[in-house]
């Protein structure tokens, strides 16, 4: 499995999912529908459990929980410990990773990217690949192409250390290998602002001591936010820019479930000219077409009322940052 390859324990556990939780009487048939829909994704395999089944699974829910989705097939792991196998099995297979390495330009010749700028000198490539993230659209900007992802604030709290209350992630709530739970998310599309808010916080814990009443005794340790990449219509952009050879765009995914399969596309893409899976659904390209006209106005006018504060833009050496 992935573990051994990248001689990483990820803390994976497959317990399943409860991915919605049901609190009131007008949200059953919504739910119930949401189940249906899902269903008939090929390989997804959804179940709609009532309130009684739902606490066989997970005894610490409350007695008021009216039902919940399950996926039975879902798994969770620590993300910071992939990040880190990802990073160590790359420079084993020979890749440089260069921290603190903002980039500052690109050198184009004759229609394609020959090199990436940074203040440690120019690295000489045939290909650069832009998945950084939120920073996405200012490497674009560099090169004069507009790529419209906006920042998308996920605000979380971190509990301490409690005994094993839940064996999977329900709702918004997951219980990590130390204890600890983390309550959340939002999604607040405020530009690059980190800051927590108070609003946020109070939904966030007042939702969670609903769902899981021993959370009302517990004490939040960490309060924190988190910046995702959104493209302006929900789907990732995926593929090379028309017009600009050796500038290809990873981004607007889901990190964990997505990132796999996303690297080995590109990577088919870089090595071969060709993917396993069409990229064309996810091609840049989509926006030119005029029924996205008046979405793209949209993305320019908030790129200007949010733009990224000075200390973000060395973010963007995640986008050449491993090179090999």
């Amino acid at each position: 499995g992935l573990a051994e390859e990248l001689d990483t324990d990820l803390e994976y556990e497959r317990e399943g999912n409860m991915i919605r939780v049901v609190e009131r009487e007008e949200e059953l048939e919504v739910v119930q529908a949401f189940v249906q829909q899902q269903n008939q994704v090929p390989g997804v395999t959804m179940q709609f459990l009532d309130g009684k089944e739902a606490r066989e699974l997970e005894p610490a829910l409350s007695p008021h929980i009216l039902g919940a989705t399950f996926c039975p097939a879902d798994g969770h792991l620590n993300p910071f410990k992939l990040v880190y196998g990802y990073a160590r099995a790359a420079r084993r297979l020979g890749a440089k990773i260069l921290i603190h390495t903002p980039v500052t330009g690109f050198r184009v010749e004759r229609g394609r990217v020959e090199g990436v700028k940074t203040p440690q000198g120019e690295i000489s490539t045939r290909t650069v690949v832009n998945a950084a993230g939120v920073n996405v659209p200012d490497l674009g900007d560099m090169l004069r192409v507009s790529i419209p992802v906006v920042a998308c604030r996920g605000q979380v709290i971190t509990t301490e250390a409690l005994p094993r209350v839940l064996r999977r992630p329900v709702g918004s709530l997951r219980q990590t290998a130390d204890g600890n739970i983390l309550i959340g998310v939002t999604h607040d599309f405020v530009g690059y602002d980190r800051r927590v808010t108070y609003a946020a916080m109070r939904q966030n814990i007042s939702r969670a001591c609903r769902i899981l009443p021993v959370l009302q005794k517990a004490q939040g340790i960490r309060f924190w936010a988190g910046l995702r990449p959104w493209p302006i219509d929900g789907l990732p952009i995926m593929g090379p820019i028309p017009g600009l050879e050796g500038f290809i765009v990873a981004t607007g995914h889901s990190g964990i479930t997505l990132a796999q399969i996303t690297g080995k596309l590109i990577a088919e893409y870089i090595t071969t000219g060709t993917t396993s899976l069409p990229l064309a659904p996810y091609s840049i390209h989509r926006f030119q077409e005029v029924r996205h006209h008046f979405t793209m106005e949209a993305f320019h006018r908030f790129r200007q009322e949010h733009k990224p504060p000075e200390q973000s833009k060395g973010d963007v050496a995640r986008a050449a940052a491993a090179y090999g």
